[in-house]
């Protein structure tokens, strides 16, 4: 139920998936009307789709006002409203890495232990290696997304590099997502597993700051 306290919340959402879809489309926009100085306009748009429009924490607050301050140099120098895609996801790639280190939690297991505890659920211990393995594959994974973009973005390849952050990555992301979804129901045919669409939205229900801590 949605209640008075939760339109805020909401508004800030609706408001950060708008800022996700406009980005890309700013940059076509300058693409097409060869106007790469426009470019510039997609980095506050950007820091709004990954922070929110009134950020509370200091990081978010200085990802925003940083990008206020980084437009004056996009207008110079276009190519770098390009680059923050592909080293976001190599930086994300970077994380699920580091959580393959001796004494930690793969990331995959993490979220996997938080959605099923929201479903009042526990993992079964024979899956974790399969956790494991998937968190090294998205690790890959993401690091290939990341360097594509990060290499047509200092090729200045805009056209290219729009159709792989619009298109293709995000194809390969959900259809990476699927996979493993049938693949562990064929692997653990003894498991109890969600329908395809719970799934997917369980795993959109979860905060980056709840798998991180």
């Amino acid at each position: 139920m949605v209640t008075a306290a939760s339109f805020p919340r909401l508004s800030s959402s609706g408001l950060r998936l708008a800022a996700l879809l406009a980005y890309p489309t700013l940059i076509c926009l300058a693409l097409m009307l060869e106007r790469p100085e426009l470019r510039s306009l997609g980095l506050p748009v950007l820091a709004i789709a990954l922070v929110g429009p009134w950020p509370r924490q200091r990081p978010g607050q200085v990802i925003l006002v940083s990008s206020l301050a980084l437009m004056l140099l996009v207008v110079n120098f276009p190519t770098i409203a390009l680059w923050p895609p592909g080293l976001i996801c190599l930086a994300v790639a970077a994380y699920f890495g580091s959580t393959l280190r001796p004494g930690q939690r793969p990331l995959i297991e993490r979220i996997a232990t938080l959605v099923h505890e929201q479903q009042q659920r526990e993992v079964d211990p024979d899956s974790l290696p399969w956790m494991r393995r998937w968190t090294l594959g998205w690790t890959l994974l993401l690091t290939l997304i990341g360097s594509v973009a990060t290499l047509l973005a200092a090729l200045d390849q805009a056209g290219w590099w729009l159709l792989w952050i619009t298109i293709a990555a995000p194809l390969i992301f959900v259809a990476t997502l699927i996979s493993e979804y049938y693949l562990r129901r064929r692997r653990f045919p003894d498991h109890e597993h969600w329908p395809l669409g719970r799934f997917l939205a369980l795993l959109a229900s979860i905060r980056p700051e709840q798998v991180t801590r």
